[in-house]
């Protein structure tokens, strides 16, 4: 009877090591690192910079999640930078500030339980916008979207080996990565070199008056 219950248990611990190993390479499989090097100047427009941590939103929660926009709202952030730049750029489309957008967002269900983004709800939220949600990090990718007036949200590591962090490419600058961080209490550009110019994953979203447009896989 014990010989039994121990293999039963080996076998239980056998199969929550396989479950655990599975979901770490489900959830890692997205987050392949790319080392970006601009391969052509793409100057920046008018940012539009939104810090996320600024008191106007800064205590507002995602959706029904216990996150708030100081804490965790750099994505939002970069979304609604992203958007209006573009506007402030191009004309296309309008200016949205991360509170706005994080309560359209709330309202609209884009967050899930956890304060993190459902990517195909946001086309209900912004009927106007396209979403583009690569399947890597491409750099000829970052410097085609650039070219064409849409800004890349970038998935890095803060200072290179911290924790995960989205920031905004918004163009480029003496062949270096321009970035508006919303963690970056100055307000200025960055190079995307303090953060060893290395991206895990990459998102769009942008005003479109053309259709959409998709990335090759």
């Amino acid at each position: 009877m014990k010989k039994k219950y121990m293999t039963l248990l080996a076998v239980f611990w056998i199969l929550c090591l396989g479950a655990g190993l599975g979901w770490k390479y489900y959830r890692d499989r997205g987050d392949q690192a790319c080392f970006l090097v601009p391969r052509a100047e793409n100057p920046p427009g008018d940012v539009a910079v939104y810090l996320q941590k600024d008191e106007a939103w800064a205590d507002d929660r995602l959706g029904d999640s216990a996150y708030t926009m100081g804490g965790s709202g750099c994505l939002t952030s970069c979304i609604a930078s992203a958007l209006s730049t573009q506007a402030r750029s191009s004309g296309i489309g309008q200016e949205i500030d991360p509170g706005e957008l994080n309560r359209l967002f709330g309202e609209k269900d884009v967050y899930n339980d956890s304060g993190d983004i459902v990517w195909d709800n946001i086309r209900e939220a912004l009927p106007k916008a396209q979403v583009m949600v690569a399947p890597k990090v491409d750099g000829d990718e970052v410097d085609n979207l650039l070219a064409e007036g849409k800004y890349p949200v970038v998935k890095v590591k803060i200072g290179g080996s911290g924790a995960g962090h989205w920031v905004l490419i918004v163009g480029t600058w003496d062949m270096e990565y321009l970035c508006m961080d919303p963690l970056n209490e100055s307000g200025s550009l960055i190079s995307l070199d303090k953060h060893e110019n290395v991206a895990y994953r990459m998102r769009c979203v942008y005003w479109s008056d053309a259709g959409e447009r998709t990335l090759p896989r």
